[in-house]
């Protein structure tokens, strides 16, 4: 239930489609945005599905959902919290999305010719 409630509570913070970071979750204290993400992801690596993502902050290569999250923390602890927010917010999402990739593939069965 409480998964649930998680979910339901980051999806409507983040709405759908959204790339980046909306207003809303900018508006997120850091650590309400951080303990969300934490969460949310935690979810996410149970159902087997922790996305790569590239994001500036990080670099031209594609990083763990994990890695982000660690990234998230340091620019918080050095107070850039509109950074960490933002990122935060990029997990949040990438990791409904994985969890929702991860639902919708979870019976998903070759298919052969006869």
């Amino acid at each position: 239930m409480k998964r649930r409630l998680v979910a339901a509570l980051a999806a409507s913070i983040l709405g759908a489609g959204s790339v980046a970071a909306p207003p809303a979750a900018r508006a997120m204290d850091v650590e309400q945005a951080l303990a969300m993400a934490e969460e949310v992801l935690a979810t996410a690596k149970r159902a087997g599905a922790e996305w790569r993502i590239v994001d500036e902050a990080t670099g031209s290569t594609a990083k763990s959902l994990s890695r982000i999250l660690k990234v998230a923390r340091k620019k918080a602890e050095a107070g850039e919290t509109e950074e960490a927010v933002r990122l935060a917010g990029r997990v949040i999402e990438s990791a409904l999305l994985g969890i929702e990739q991860a639902r919708s593939q979870a019976d998903v069965a070759p298919v052969y010719n006869d």
